[in-house]
């Protein structure tokens, strides 16, 4: 776990790069985009242009948001965009800056995802589901990003979210599994700090979506 101060530091941090990352966004006009990957640091750091060329897509990650950061500002980060699908990644987040448990991590989710379902009646949903980390004991354990996050809450929070999408109708694609080393943490070699991914875990990641993109809406 984080001390007091070592999680003021993150919140101050992210706070700073969060709100130049939304100031960028507001510049930017892409409304003939088609699909759109909105969430938190798992969508930022995806290179979505390469992994889906051809595709008419706008990432609007934002590394370190939570479900309300992203509901706050939706308006500023997504513009114009009238999509078509909609990749949504957040709610680990939740656990660390908001202090929030898996339960309330969940609901914020759900408070996001039904504001997306009013302003985009016509979108598909797509749900990322929360990616695990590494031990506490590994080599590339980075304690800031990890930042005292469990594989069991991140489960937990999965578990609930995929209950919500069968029944409303959404789609959930399971980023989890295919993630786990075999005592069930995040693969070492696919991640620089014990949480985010590398462009080999980033391929592990578009494979998963990719079926998703071919399906007519």
């Amino acid at each position: 776990m984080l001390t007091i101060q070592e999680l003021q530091a993150l919140r101050d941090m992210i706070n700073k790069t969060s709100s130049a990352v939304i100031e960028k966004y507001k510049k930017i006009n892409n409304k003939d985009s088609e699909i759109l990957f909105i969430g938190d640091s798992m969508v930022e750091y995806f290179s979505t242009s390469t992994a889906f060329a051809g595709q008419k897509i706008s990432n609007r990650g934002v590394a370190g948001a939570t479900s309300k950061l992203i509901l706050d500002n939706l308006d500023d980060i997504t513009g114009e965009i009238d999509p078509k699908k909609i990749f949504l990644s957040v709610g680990s987040n939740n656990l660390v800056l908001l202090e929030e448990n898996p339960e309330e991590a969940a609901l914020g989710v759900k408070k996001l995802i039904d504001e997306l379902m009013y302003i985009y009646p016509f979108a598909t949903i797509y749900y990322l589901s929360t990616t695990p980390v590494v031990s506490t004991s590994s080599k590339v354990y980075k304690k800031l990003y990890v930042a005292g996050r469990k594989n069991e809450d991140n489960q937990k929070i999965n578990e609930i979210i995929k209950s919500y999408c069968n029944n409303e109708n959404l789609v959930f694609i399971n980023q989890y599994d295919s993630l786990l080393d075999s005592e069930g943490f995040l693969r070492e070699d696919i991640t620089p700090d014990g949480i985010h991914l590398n462009k080999k875990g980033y391929e592990i990641y578009a494979s998963n979506i990719i079926p998703y993109l071919k399906e007519t809406c």
